[in-house]
């Protein structure tokens, strides 16, 4: 019975202790760094959706991750909207049927991230489909307001592309 004795004495003393503890507040400063990890996550997430969207041509999911008024700026490859952006992943899409990009490195930061990216793709569903492959490498520079992707910026390699394409003109989205 020594044995009950102690561990009932052990389990009042440890009820006394807790009810005297300090009471734990949280750090603001982790409570941002928290809620900034999630954010970029939540960032980095989108920035993936947009990626699958010009793999696999449906861009149903695009509206989740982007704003209306989506800006999109590239070399001859422009859009104004979130419906044209997706016109264009549809437009690629025809000519190049095999259209994928890599991501080979994501970031991002309070208010945006950068996707560093390999497209490759044949032009086999073209009108006058050449059969060329076609292998460039580049950036996209991608903005956030509220958790949506408002516009993307984005740099490549153009003179390679004209050069694998063998002409002296970039693919563009007509106006």
């Amino acid at each position: 019975m020594k044995f009950s004795t102690n561990v009932a004495g052990i389990a009042i003393a440890m009820a006394v202790l807790a009810g005297c503890a300090p009471e734990v507040k949280e750090d603001p400063a982790v409570n941002a760094m928290r809620a900034a990890a999630e954010s970029e996550a939540q960032m980095v997430a989108a920035m993936g959706t947009l990626i699958d969207a010009w793999n696999t041509g449906n861009t149903d999911t695009l509206d989740a991750i982007a704003v209306a008024d989506y800006q999109r700026r590239a070399p001859d490859q422009n859009a104004d909207n979130l419906d044209e952006l997706k016109a264009f992943i549809a437009e690629i899409h025809t000519v190049y049927p095999d259209f994928r990009i890599t991501n080979d490195g994501s970031a991002a930061g309070p208010d945006g991230g950068f996707v560093q990216w390999t497209v490759t793709g044949t032009d086999t569903g073209s009108q006058d489909a050449t059969g060329k492959a076609l292998k460039a490498t580049g950036i996209s520079r991608y903005q956030f307001v509220d958790g949506k992707i408002t516009s993307e910026l984005v740099v490549f390699d153009t003179g390679s592309v004209m050069t694998q394409l063998e002409t002296d003109t970039l693919p563009r989205v007509e106006e």
